[in-house]
């Protein structure tokens, strides 16, 4: 389980504690499988309880953080941030970079040059 997948896993289910596992699924980009596995982890795990309720007489399942859950999902969004933000520090210096080669082949262009290593 990457930080990502759990952010946005108990991120969905304490907005929606009514959603169900193919809406989690939807929202999370898996598989309908891989939401069960994980629903099952975290609930093993202690930060998610599950209830029945019925509704229109039919049986749904409401997912509720626990305390540890909401612990949980205060740490894992801080460290999917850091993440983050250092992905996007790496994106900024391979922009850079990328518009420094980009300015330095039309320069060269403009020159008649072929190549920058003519």
């Amino acid at each position: 389980m990457t930080d990502e997948v759990i952010y946005k896993l108990l991120k969905n289910i304490e907005k929606s504690p009514k959603t169900n596992q193919r809406k989690l699924a939807g929202e999370l980009g898996v598989s309908l499988g891989h939401i069960n596995l994980l629903l099952n982890e975290i609930i093993e795990k202690g930060w998610v309880e599950v209830s029945e309720s019925t509704t229109n007489k039919r049986r749904a399942c409401l997912y509720h953080l626990t305390p540890a859950g909401l612990t949980e999902r205060a740490a894992v969004t801080n460290r999917y941030l850091q993440t983050l933000l250092e992905l996007q520090k790496s994106m900024d210096l391979e922009i850079k970079t990328l518009r420094e080669e980009s300015n330095k082949i039309s320069a060269a262009i403009q020159r008649g040059l072929s190549s920058l290593y003519a």
